[in-house]
């Protein structure tokens, strides 16, 4: 759909900027993780399985399996950087997991001295 210079913008297209005086609204946080955190470390240090945690804090399992890979990827991104020929894999022997020298390296150093 054309529009003549006169008319404006096209109704389906959104304004370039947000109008003074409008609040965005956005939800509150539904959990409150700051508290939720250290229990589930507690839990889970404790041996208890994602079900189990999340049946003992009276949350959905995926919610939980959600923030647990939120946190790894965030205390993995607070390591060291790998340099350009390392890789991040997890062994598929034992699934210890470790950094590789090559790309095609699958087993973690005790792995491959046991299969040697």
């Amino acid at each position: 759909m054309h529009t003549k210079p006169d008319e404006g913008p096209a109704p389906h297209t959104r304004p370039a900027a947000v109008r003074p005086g409008v609040v965005r609204r956005t939800r509150p946080p539904r959990i409150d993780w700051s508290r939720l955190d250290p229990e589930v470390a507690r839990l889970r240090a404790s041996g208890l399985s994602n079900r189990e945690t999340a049946r003992r804090l009276k949350l959905n399992v995926k919610t939980m399996e959600t923030r647990l890979r939120h946190l790894r990827l965030h205390r993995a991104a607070g390591h060291a950087t790998l340099r350009a020929d390392e890789v991040r894999r997890t062994c598929l022997n034992c699934d210890a997991p470790f950094i590789a020298d090559g790309r095609f390296l699958r087993l973690c150093p005790a792995c491959r001295t046991m299969f040697g």
